[in-house]
């Protein structure tokens, strides 16, 4: 009932919800730009995004996302089947963008920009992109791959792009045909490794059990804004979008996640949610965690968050935090909500309804609670859903006897030191706990007599003196023999990567 009455606030169990639901899918199919419509036709003066360069309602955006949607498809022939790469950060273009080619059929890969130029021009020689969209600050990167008849710039004033492309032209007369959602395919593993395809096709029934949690859990539609800090390239970042339009919420983007100017923006529209990864939150609670208590709603994911930003945030910002768990593959699975990490602060939380989680050993075996090994995701929504098949994560954790589940760490950054099996997670949230660690990453390298030892790198808190053998002498009375760093090095910044994910393989080349 609860459930209920929710969608019936929020228009999606209303008779009036129903039938503007109903209309806009028979004038544009079953995709996004239909979702879009809905959302016009329920909420149309609404503000529905705002970027560093401009605003626009929800019957604005879906006007010139249409518009686009046709000069695109009447200069580049983008069809059903087609193939249109998107390569933006965060800004109104990448939503026109998105929710344009999925109106018109056409499979849409949102591309990382951060990729490096050996990294876009393999995958693109490889895939027959009928037309790439791009920011005009990486055009370097994809001079060997651009031509006149396959390309066109995000924003550009002068220069054809999304912003001017249907100026000039009249586009109110012209209709869309119906057509289904294209597959949308996000990226993995795009800027230090080898880039992996996430593919999956949008869709509603499929969906429901992650945005029914969201809704119940978060009491999303008690709220109205939300500041999207995750890139859109990324799955959780898209889902955010995509939720959040659906919500008819007032949606703020910035081109670059910059701690000064995110504060203000929070400030300034009073923004109530946020979707996050832990690095940003971090970042904002130390530079003023008073001009962010309008946010009633801090929704973070995409890299496992240490128990001490936890409790500096439950400290700070009361009970508003959730931590979401999820893969490309397997999508939005495991929720940890404001109760679950003040109770248990290392905690991912437990698996929403319709997920099934298996914690599986080498030989595939079923582990018990507190058995560290595999873990594995079994969702009606994920990309292999049709083959009904479980989603090995890649991520090693354990579940204890509540049904909390606990990660630690990627299986492929787990080490095998002199017989034992060494997780840098677990030695990780030990030495974060020292008031004199302001940050800490531990990994694994090559030792002689050991196989493999455990070398943390660690950012120093402000005007800390502390040195390697003080923290040695501390750290050897907390964590087992086997777990004791070989080294210890202090770094002034750990590097991260584009979507806030710490960067191990470069503090492997430091």
């Amino acid at each position: 009932m609860a459930l209920l009455k929710k969608l019936y606030k929020i228009n999606l169990a209303s008779p009036k919800g129903i039938l503007k639901f109903a209309g806009s899918a028979l004038k544009n199919g079953v995709n996004l730009l239909a979702m879009l419509n809905f959302a016009a036709k329920l909420y149309p003066q609404r503000k529905a995004i705002t970027d560093d360069y401009k605003s626009l309602s929800y019957s604005e955006l879906y006007k010139e996302t249409k518009e686009f949607a046709i000069a695109i498809r009447e200069k580049y022939d983008i069809k059903p089947k087609k193939k249109v790469a998107v390569i933006c950060k965060n800004h109104i273009s990448i939503i026109k963008a998105t929710f344009a080619i999925s109106g018109l059929g056409a499979e849409l890969y949102l591309l990382n920009p951060e990729m490096s130029e050996q990294q876009f021009t393999s995958f693109i020689n490889k895939t027959n992109f009928k037309l790439i969209i791009y920011d005009k600050e990486i055009e370097q990167k994809l001079i060997t791959v651009l031509t006149e008849e396959n390309s066109l710039l995000s924003y550009d004033d002068e220069k054809k792009s999304v912003n001017n492309i249907t100026k000039n032209k009249n586009y109110n007369n012209y209709k869309l045909p119906k057509k289904k959602s294209g597959s949308i395919i996000v990226l993995t593993g795009g800027t230090s490794g080898s880039v992996k395809v996430a593919k999956r096709k949008p869709s509603i029934f499929d969906f429901l059990n992650p945005f029914f949690a969201l809704l119940t859990k978060l009491d999303l539609d008690e709220f109205k804004s939300v500041y999207i800090a995750i890139p859109i390239y990324h799955g959780f970042g898209l889902s955010t979008l995509i939720i959040s339009a659906l919500l008819g919420s007032e949606m703020y983007l910035l081109n670059k996640f910059e701690t000064e100017k995110a504060a203000n923006l929070i400030e300034k529209h009073k923004i109530e949610v946020i979707t996050l990864v832990p690095i940003i939150l971090k970042r904002l609670l130390e530079y003023n965690s008073a001009k962010i208590t309008s946010i009633k709603r801090i929704i973070t994911g995409g890299v496992a968050i240490s128990p001490v930003l936890v409790k500096d945030s439950l400290q700070k910002l009361g009970h508003t935090l959730f931590n979401l768990y999820g893969t490309s593959e397997a999508g939005f699975s495991v929720m940890a909500t404001p109760e679950d990490l003040a109770k248990k602060p290392s905690t991912i939380g437990k698996p929403i309804q319709g997920v099934k989680l298996k914690i599986f050993d080498k030989t595939g075996q079923t582990l018990k609670a507190g058995q560290t090994g595999m873990i594995s995701l079994k969702t009606k929504w994920s990309m292999y859903n049709k083959n009904d098949k479980n989603v090995a994560t890649g991520d090693l954790g354990y579940v204890d006897k509540d049904g909390h589940l606990f990660l630690a760490g990627r299986a492929d950054d787990m080490i095998v030191s002199g017989g034992e099996n060494v997780y840098p997670i677990v030695v990780e949230n030990v030495m974060i706990q020292h008031t004199d660690i302001e940050q800490v990453v531990v990994i694994g390298i090559n030792d002689s007599d050991f196989g493999q030892r455990l070398k943390a790198f660690v950012v120093k808190s402000k005007n800390s003196s502390i040195t390697e053998d003080d923290l040695f002498k501390w750290v050897k009375n907390k964590v087992a023999r086997y777990e004791m760093p070989a080294k210890i090095e202090f770094i002034d910044e750990i590097p991260i990567t584009p979507v806030g994910k710490i960067d191990r393989k470069a503090l492997k080349n430091l």
